[in-house]
């Protein structure tokens, strides 16, 4: 094991590295170096963030639920939201991955207006396969610059750790096919669509497949599109939003509480009672009895 190696990576973990960039806030969970010799295996698991990885030496095998792989010195790969994959050793040349694993969250004040370049490139990792890509754009050597300040700790090594990590990101994309639209300031984000698709469509009996189809992107797309967005699955997103939608029913509208079961598609008025109590604490009456002497105190 290279002791320097090891020791650049624990001084560039410990590290707290935040960055606000174009509406985004871009939390790096770690950046690590993983060595390996020998037979070894890390078993099946997945993460609610974005995991790079970057093949400095060696090579491992790589096994998701959609496809199996071999990597090599000099590639890549990341794992997105969500997405299940172990790796087991491969080859008699151990392994050095160098590894970084980051979230993005849209500023509140910037939710409605983040379809710039970083939520163009949100968008675009969020939808990438897991799949094995050549280091085209040098983002080995720039994560190697990174452990390079982290050993040194000369004047300034963490505003350049900092500075180093979006170059990380971009090349890796690039690798990955990135490229920019500058039309998408004009769109609106997947999410945003999706979003618009399941209002729109809230009396319907809808659910992930439909939302697919209408996306033109499959389920598991779907799934971590929503689940980097909101941090929950596809249906129960499409619950929460027929919840709401009965909560403006039980306060504007005359509909019995079977009417309004119906309507949003809940098979029976009990399993709507019980869907409605787990999410908002309260029995859809109650919420209707509480929101409408509300209202009559506030026209008093």
């Amino acid at each position: 094991m290279d002791t320097e190696l090891n020791k650049a990576s624990r001084r560039l973990s410990e590290l707290t590295i935040a960055i606000d960039l174009c509406g985004f806030s871009i939390d790096i969970q770690w950046m690590r170096v993983m060595q390996k010799t020998g037979r070894w295996k890390i078993p099946r698991h997945a993460h609610s963030s974005f995991e790079f990885h970057f093949i400095a030496h060696g090579g491992c095998k790589v096994e998701t639920d959609e496809r199996s792989f071999i990597v090599g010195p000099g590639s890549l790969y990341v794992t997105g939201p969500g997405i299940y994959h172990q790796q087991s050793s491969h080859g008699e040349n151990g392994l050095i991955e160098y590894s970084l694993d980051c979230t993005f969250h849209v500023r509140k004040e910037n939710e409605l207006s983040c379809q710039g370049e970083l939520g163009q490139l949100h968008d675009f990792l969020l939808t990438s396969p897991c799949k094995p890509v050549q280091d085209a754009n040098g983002v080995i050597p720039l994560y190697e610059q990174a452990l390079k300040e982290a050993l040194e700790r000369k004047a300034g090594w963490a505003v350049a750790i900092h500075s180093l990590v979006p170059a990380i990101l971009i090349s890796a994309a690039r690798n990955m096919g990135f490229t920019y639209n500058g039309q998408i300031l004009k769109e609106k984000s997947r999410m945003e669509l999706i979003g618009d698709f399941v209002e729109d469509n809230i009396f319907h009996p809808i659910g992930p497949a439909d939302i697919a189809t209408f996306m033109n992107l499959s389920e598991k797309q779907i799934s971590r599109i929503i689940f980097a967005s909101e941090g929950y699955p596809t249906k129960r997103y499409i619950t929460f939003a027929k919840v709401e939608q009965a909560k403006k029913m039980l306060e504007d509208s005359s509909n019995s509480l079977g009417e309004i079961a119906a309507l949003l598609g809940f098979a029976t008025t009990s399993y709507f009672n019980t869907v409605f109590r787990k999410i908002e604490g309260i029995s859809p009456g109650a919420y209707r009895a509480q929101s409408r002497s509300e209202s009559d105190t506030h026209h008093t």
